[in-house]
């Protein structure tokens, strides 16, 4: 009998198991960060801030985020509430905003050493230093949001599907 249908699950790369997966290269490391609150917020951000999370700074491009909670700038009227736990923010419109809980909807690689800069360079041509509101960039040709949380460590939230293409790409570069 003829195949008809190809089995996609083939194409894809395989999924580590996040728990362990820990990548660990020439100067640089890569894991999973489980365990964070995040929601979408689009619309007024100032008052969905001042609602949801008061005093919470607003982190951009190659940014340092000294500690959660903290806004990830995605774009002119939309960031990404970034905290330790699920944030209880009810889906919906309100004044002006809109919030979503996603806390599995984006993956959180973590990639700390001294060779991030050198990384980072080869997963995207955005000048991380010109400095830019949103943290949204592509990286290895997938769109991700990229700061830091210290000198020589960085986060890239992806959406979570690609998460192991993307765990798949840094691997390569050992």
């Amino acid at each position: 009998m003829p195949e008809t249908m190809r089995d996609r699950g083939l194409f894809w790369s395989p999924a580590p198991d996040w728990t362990t997966a820990r990548i660990d290269g020439d100067a640089y490391s890569v894991r999973r960060v489980l365990g964070l609150g995040q929601a979408l917020v689009s619309g007024d951000l100032d008052a969905a801030l001042a609602e949801l999370m008061p005093a919470a700074p607003e982190i951009s491009l190659w940014s340092v985020a000294a500690a959660e909670p903290f806004a990830v700038r995605i774009g002119r009227d939309r960031t990404l509430l970034v905290s330790p736990g699920p944030l209880a923010a009810a889906p919906g419109w309100r004044n002006g905003y809109v919030a979503t809980p996603c806390d599995d909807a984006y993956a959180i690689l973590e990639i700390s050493g001294v060779a991030l800069r050198e990384i980072v360079a080869e997963g995207t041509s955005v000048d991380i230093d010109a400095s830019s509101r949103s943290a949204a960039v592509l990286f290895a040709g997938v769109t991700v949001f990229l700061y830091r949380i210290g000198p020589e460590t960085a986060r890239l939230h992806v959406e979570a599907p690609l998460a192991a293409y993307l765990w798949a790409w840094l691997e390569g570069r050992r």
